[in-house]
């Protein structure tokens, strides 16, 4: 028989591992019962058949490692070891052939804390590491092949290898609460995403291959540092887009502000405009290489030009009449704003009234 170790001596109850076995059942629940060590020989004697556990429920104790031991339980599927104070993961987990579901939220895990056979979990389907001390992706998680649920959020992240390419049956991707600054190419290649949470972060911008992420349904995207986003992003047929507290947001709600133009740069929107010719023999050089840096204004009906003052507006772009996604552009003032900033209009209102789903900017 295999008991607990109590943590103090006092400690009103220790807890026999094999008290509540149902010897019909295929799952060992010792959940929630403040385990600091468990003998898995002792366990495994009280168990007539090992290769009937499928389920073990270890999670929120106090147990700081996993004995080897933990390899003999060939049929396992499911492992649950959150909420406990692991430092790092045996090697013989890799043995695990059958495992689908291995849950370590909220531990102490880690860059050094996955052994090497952790790559040979090739049937793993679903793997949470959720608010543990990574600083880096996992690099054996490329390694499984039939991963379709990661969770790393509320770790130390703060940048991710371009090796997505391997993670296509992937569905979901949660990575919000890290301090990520850049996300690579290869995430377009993760053809099977429908959840990617990318919040609570470093980031400013996405790279324009997530416009072939066809399947993704949701995207979060707040509390970051985002000015704008690619326009290859309406692609996407997204049915929850989130926004909040990035400054892209923040500049639409505040109402954005123009600065008036400076004498001189009133007088080179009026050469240009007009078009005045000029030449190095009628102006100096530094005007000539100040006109010639001018910018052409945005609204298609306006031939007008900025130099270094210009009003920053919001349009809203329509998703296929779901949303709308505020994109970032650049006009010469505020008489070339084609509608008010807070004005968001269709042309069918009738039917974006009934496609409207879900946009998050506040």
């Amino acid at each position: 028989m295999a008991t607990a170790m109590p943590i103090e001596d006092d400690f009103e109850d220790d807890f026999d591992l094999d008290d509540d076995f149902d010897d019909s059942s295929d799952t060992l629940d010792y959940a929630h019962q403040n385990l600091t060590e468990i003998d898995f020989n002792q366990l495994s004697s009280t168990i007539e058949n090992l290769n009937r556990i499928k389920n073990f429920q270890l999670n929120s104790n106090k147990l700081l490692t996993i004995p080897n031991e933990i390899g003999n339980f060939q049929s396992l599927i499911t492992l649950e070891l959150s909420n406990n104070q692991l430092i790092e993961l045996p090697h013989e987990i890799g043995s695990l052939k059958n495992l689908k579901n291995l849950y370590l939220k909220n531990n102490s895990l880690n860059d050094l804390s996955f052994p090497k056979g952790m790559q040979l979990l090739k049937q793993l389907e679903v793997i949470n590491l959720g608010g543990n001390r990574f600083k880096q992706f996992p690099y054996q998680l490329f390694q499984m092949v039939n991963l379709k649920e990661i969770y790393l959020g509320s770790n130390q992240i703060y940048s991710l290898p371009d090796l997505f390419q391997t993670l296509t049956k992937v569905e979901v991707l949660y990575l919000g609460g890290n301090r990520i600054g850049n996300i690579p190419d290869s995430i377009g290649c993760m053809h099977s995403l429908v959840v990617l949470n990318l919040c609570d972060n470093r980031l400013r911008t996405l790279p324009r291959s997530i416009s072939r992420l066809t399947r993704l349904k949701s995207l979060s995207l707040h509390n970051n540092q985002f000015c704008a986003l690619p326009p290859d992003i309406i692609r996407l047929d997204l049915q929850e887009l989130s926004l909040r507290n990035n400054p892209l947001v923040v500049r639409f709600v505040r109402d954005l502000t123009y600065d008036v133009p400076s004498l001189k740069e009133l007088a080179g929107r009026t050469i240009k405009l007009r078009k005045i010719n000029y030449d190095d023999k009628s102006i100096p050089k530094s005007l000539i290489e100040y006109l010639n840096s001018a910018k052409s204004c945005l609204n298609p009906k306006c031939k007008g030009v900025y130099f270094e003052s210009c009003h920053k507006n919001i349009k809203f772009v329509d998703f296929c009449g779901k949303f709308y996604l505020p994109l970032l552009q650049f006009l010469c003032s505020p008489a070339c704003t084609p509608t008010p900033t807070s004005q968001m209009t269709t042309t069918n209102p009738e039917e974006m009234s009934s496609k409207f789903r879900k946009v998050l900017l506040g």
